[in-house]
């Protein structure tokens, strides 16, 4: 017998106006290019202003989900080079997060004998400030790919929950929960099908009743419910059917996509 063990990484686009670093406009459905400046261009000699109030929907959602607000925080850069992002480097925060330690408790399913539903705590790690990146255009019948960057610079915050799932009923049930939290308070609109609200999601195996984790294989952008749970029950059973014919060194730390 195994268990699956599911950790999540999402993305929320903060309610701002302006983006994170400059004055450019967040608005969705612009022309293509519309929203840009030197500053999240890239541009030499420009510098980045922080928004206010991005700092601000980052607190109250790191408040509503009962995380410790960080004092003093701090942004890093995250070097890689892909076409959407035009300064070859991301900022966003490592070290100093601005929210800590904190938990989400959801409903699972499962009834106590007085009636009331059984609750889950999921742990969030941390929440952290940073930019979005630009969007990859592949016209259909075309064999070029175009770069709209409208969305580098729009800002993000990142919630990392703890590996306290064990089943991507249980991994839904909390991204809905969460959701409704950041959708009430008016940190994010998570509207899925533009983008607002994206998942990666960590999931590995292991035999029941070990405590050790097994190897993580990541799934990234994720934009729906349906898809979030049917891509991890294919990896879960694409897991288990590895490790019975393979043994768990047969499975390999790597990132998919669905």
């Amino acid at each position: 017998m195994f268990e699956t063990v599911i950790g999540l990484e999402i993305h929320a686009e903060l309610n701002t106006k302006s983006k994170i670093f400059c004055s450019c406009s967040t608005r969705f459905g612009n022309r293509p290019n519309e929203n840009t400046c030197p500053v999240c261009m890239g541009l030499p000699g420009t510098l980045p202003v922080l928004n206010k109030e991005a700092v601000r929907l980052a607190a109250r959602a790191g408040t509503a989900l009962h995380c410790s607000v960080n004092r003093v925080s701090r942004f890093d850069r995250k070097n890689y080079f892909y076409p959407d992002l035009p300064k070859a480097y991301q900022i966003t925060q490592y070290d100093l997060p601005l929210c800590e330690f904190g938990y989400l408790d959801i409903e699972t399913g499962q009834d106590r004998p007085n009636g009331t539903r059984r609750t889950h705590r999921i742990g969030i790690s941390r929440i952290h400030l940073e930019e979005d990146a630009g969007k990859l255009i592949h016209p259909e019948g075309e064999t070029v790919t175009l770069l709209d960057y409208n969305r580098a610079g729009v800002p993000l915050i990142e919630i990392v929950t703890e590996p306290d799932m064990r089943s991507p009923e249980e991994a839904v049930a909390f991204l809905k929960a969460l959701k409704s939290i950041l959708e009430y308070t008016e940190v994010s609109d998570c509207r899925m099908e533009q983008g607002s609200l994206r998942c990666d999601v960590n999931l590995s195996v292991r035999e029941m009743g070990k405590t050790d984790f097994g190897t993580k294989v990541e799934i990234k952008n994720l934009n729906s419910f349906r898809e979030i749970q049917r891509a991890l029950a294919a990896e879960g059973e694409r897991q288990k059917k590895q490790y019975c014919s393979g043994g768990p060194d047969s499975i390999l730390p790597e990132t998919r996509r669905w």
